[in-house]
């Protein structure tokens, strides 16, 4: 794409990017130059060939995305952190936000303007669900998923879990808290954060999005407002 994507977003949409995180060898060497010396030093840090190239990947398809909307080089784009590690431009035009989130091959991004936004994708696999939610959901939450089938509740799981950590990555607190934030249950096509921190009227501002994506996979959306417009997109490299 090679038109300032800036210009056609509004303070009503949001766009929704994915991707499959697999390239070829010229790919990722070319990504590896566009990451800057400090993402570099991050990939060099997994221990895993394929938790590296997952990061590279990930960050210079970002890059590329991020170039489409600012008019820039992928390399130009510069990037600050809050203490919990979340990402912005360190640069002009500020008004762009965006997030990410990628697992088992797949990644997901999410940009808009002027609001907080945040994103996450899970892979559907077996775990210990009901000493998970115990441990991390509200008592609501846990009985509700105590009352489902196994097979459901690994589904039912995922989705909770999609919801509560989008909204954490949106306001840049990390996975402080996951317990703090009480989604309705059951879940519905339109879900709601039923309070934070025993306060109802802070999700009331807030919006969650299921993002269709592949099978085996949950992602939501999170973002500060509401009635929004959803672009999806999907990004495919060219050699």
């Amino acid at each position: 794409m090679d038109s300032d994507l800036l210009t056609s977003l509004s303070s009503e949409s949001v766009d929704v990017w994915q991707t499959n995180l697999k390239r070829s060898l010229q790919q990722i060497q070319f990504y590896q130059t566009i990451l800057s010396p400090d993402e570099q030093k991050r990939a060099q840090r997994f221990k895993f060939e394929k938790d590296q190239q997952a990061f590279i990947i990930a960050r210079g398809t970002l890059r590329m995305i991020l170039s489409q909307y600012l008019s820039l080089s992928p390399e130009q784009i510069k990037f600050k952190y809050t203490s919990k590690g979340k990402p912005s431009l360190d640069q002009d035009p500020l008004p762009l936000h965006f997030n990410l989130s990628h697992a088992y091959g797949k990644a997901i991004y999410a940009i808009a303007l002027d609001k907080n936004i945040g994103v996450d994708i899970e892979y559907l696999r077996k775990i210990e669900v009901l000493s998970l939610a115990k441990r991390f959901f509200c008592d609501s939450e846990y009985q509700w998923l105590n009352s489902l089938s196994l097979e459901e509740q690994y589904t039912a799981f995922f989705k909770l879990w999609t919801c509560k950590e989008a909204y954490l990555k949106a306001t840049g607190e990390g996975l402080v808290g996951l317990q703090d934030i009480e989604i309705k249950t059951p879940l519905s096509s339109s879900w709601k954060i039923l309070q934070i921190s025993q306060n109802s009227e802070i999700g009331e501002n807030w919006t969650l999005q299921t993002i269709e994506t592949a099978e085996n996979y949950v992602a939501t959306l999170a973002l500060e407002g509401i009635n929004y417009q959803f672009n999806t997109w999907q990004w495919i490299d060219e050699e």
